[in-house]
C-alpha cells in the first residue's frame, strides 16, 4: 500500500535542497539536523523516488529531486500565500492561548514551536506552563493540555499524538570511569540520580524502583532539566527521554531492558476548540511533538 505525501515535508526538500547539509537546512527550519534527515526520508519513501544523493560533505539533488524544485517552489509560495490570507481575514487570529506541557516537552520541544509561531502570528499571546506534576483538569485554566496518562473525566476532547520512550542513561565520561551495569542489581554499586520523595508517584521513579528494588539514589531532582544537566555533569545513571538523552549523546544502560515509556495525550478544551487561534496552535503543537518525537 502506497503511503500519501505529507505536504508539511516540502519545506523539508526546499531547505536540504538550498543548504545542501542536514546541519544547514536545520537551521533555516529551526529544528534538529535527525528531524530533516527523517522527514526526507519519509518524503523519499511516498514518492517512490531518491530526492538526494549523499557525501562525505553534505547533500546533493539527483536528477528527479533537481527537477522538482521549481514545483516545490511554486507549492511552498502558494502555501505560505494561503497561509498569509487566511491570517489577515482571520478576526481570531489574536489573543491568549493557554497552554500546559509537562516539563520534559516544554523547553525542548514545544518553546521553539512556539517562538516561531509568533513570528507569524504576532497577535496571538501564548502562555506556556510546564511542570513535572500534571495540572488538574478541574480548574480548567487551559486551552490545551498535554498528559503523559490518558484522563479519564474533564471538559476536554482527546487525541493521542505520541508515545515518549524512556531509557536508564549516564554521560561517555560517567562510563569511562564507572563502567556499565550488566543487571539492575548493579546500580546499588553505581551512582544514581532520582527523584524527590514527593514525585517518587512518577513512572520513571517506579520503573527504576522495581527493577532495582532498594535502590538510594546518589542525588535526588524535580525536573528533567536538572537531571539531564546532572547527566551531562557525570553525576550518575538516571531515567530519561530518549529524544532528550540521545541528541545529547549519552551512553545507554542495559539496552535490552524491558524500557518504561508514556502514551502523550493532547486535550482541547470543548470550548475553546471553536477559536481559531486556539487550533491553530493545537496544530503547530502537534506537528512539533511528531517531528522531534518521530511518532
Amino acid at each position: 500500500m502506497e503511503s500519501s505525501m505529507d505536504w508539511n515535508d516540502l519545506k523539508f526538500f526546499l531547505a536540504l535542497a538550498q543548504a545542501r547539509t542536514l546541519s544547514g537546512a536545520a537551521a533555516l527550519l529551526g529544528v534538529s539536523p535527525s528531524t530533516v534527515s527523517r522527514r526526507i526520508v519519509t518524503l523519499e519513501e511516498a514518492l517512490q523516488v531518491r530526492l538526494f544523493r549523499p557525501h562525505r560533505d553534505g547533500y546533493d539533488l539527483t536528477d528527479a529531486g533537481q527537477g522538482l524544485v521549481p514545483t516545490a517552489e511554486q507549492a511552498g509560495a502558494q502555501m505560505r500565500v494561503f497561509e498569509r490570507t487566511a491570517r489577515e481575514a482571520g478576526d481570531e487570529l489574536a489573543g491568549p492561548v493557554r497552554v500546559e506541557a509537562p516539563e520534559l516537552l516544554g523547553q525542548d520541544v514545544l518553546l521553539p514551536a512556539m517562538i516561531r509561531l509568533m513570528a507569524d502570528y504576532p497577535a496571538i499571546r501564548v502562555e506556556l506552563r510546564s511542570s513535572v506534576q500534571p495540572v488538574r483538569l478541574a480548574a480548567e485554566e487551559a486551552d490545551i493540555v498535554l498528559r503523559l496518562v490518558r484522563p479519564s473525566h474533564g471538559n476536554y476532547r482527546l487525541k493521542k499524538v505520541a508515545v515518549i520512550r524512556f531509557g536508564l542513561y549516564a554521560s561517555e565520561d560517567y562510563v569511562r570511569r564507572n563502567g556499565y551495569p550488566d543487571v539492575p542489581e548493579d546500580l546499588h554499586r553505581h551512582q544514581v540520580i532520582g527523584w524527590t520523595e514527593d514525585l517518587t508517584y512518577l513512572a520513571m521513579a517506579n520503573w527504576l524502583a522495581s527493577h532495582c528494588p532498594g535502590v538510594r539514589p546518589s542525588l535526588r531532582l524535580t525536573s528533567f532539566a536538572a537531571q539531564a544537566e546532572a547527566v551531562r555533569q557525570g553525576a550518575g545513571w538516571a531515567v530519561l527521554p530518549d529524544f532528550i538523552a540521545v541528541p545529547a549523546g549519552f551512553a545507554p544502560g542495559m539496552p535490552d531492558l524491558f524500557r518504561p515509556e508514556s502514551e502523550l495525550w493532547l486535550l482541547t478544551h470543548a470550548q475553546s476548540r471553536a477559536l481559531q487561534r486556539v487550533n491553530l496552535v493545537r496544530d503547530r503543537v502537534i506537528v512539533a511533538i511528531r517531528e522531534e518525537l518521530s511518532w
